[in-house]
């Protein structure tokens, strides 16, 4: 059975990520993937390139088939002298931004922001999967 993240917490979770990219003011986009990396959610803001919605994309795809945040990808493939090439899968990224969804132990899937700056990424991210994983 595939593990599915509600609507509605999908939204109010691209609402923080808007509200925090008016913040910064950067053009932002959101992304969520169910556990198989299969597109569930995903926008980019009002002037927001189309390249910043597909790394998003890619980023919630890492995170959900490597079942890591993009950030621990990249650092373990570092630490083993890996790149991306070595995984056979183009759609896989070591942009910070990405992480893993996991609600009371169970596997949902993977979410990725993308469009400022890689530690405001990642803190936008974990913002909004705090949103995703709240009972």
């Amino acid at each position: 059975m595939i593990n599915r993240v509600p609507l509605e917490k999908i939204l109010i979770a691209s609402d923080a990520v808007y509200r925090e990219s008016r913040i910064d003011g950067r053009d932002m986009a959101f992304a969520v993937v169910d556990e198989a990396g299969g597109l569930v959610f995903a926008i980019r803001y009002e002037e927001t390139a189309t390249r910043v919605l597909t790394h998003s994309i890619r980023k919630a795809y890492t995170s959900a088939t490597m079942r890591r945040d993009t950030i621990t990808f990249r650092d373990e493939d570092k630490d083993r002298d890996k790149t991306l090439a070595d995984w056979g899968d183009i759609n896989l990224t070591h942009l910070v931004g990405g992480v893993v969804i996991e609600i009371d132990g169970e596997w949902y899937g993977g979410m990725g922001v993308g469009g400022n700056s890689t530690e405001r990424d990642d803190e936008i991210a974990r913002i909004a999967l705090g949103i995703l994983t709240a009972p």
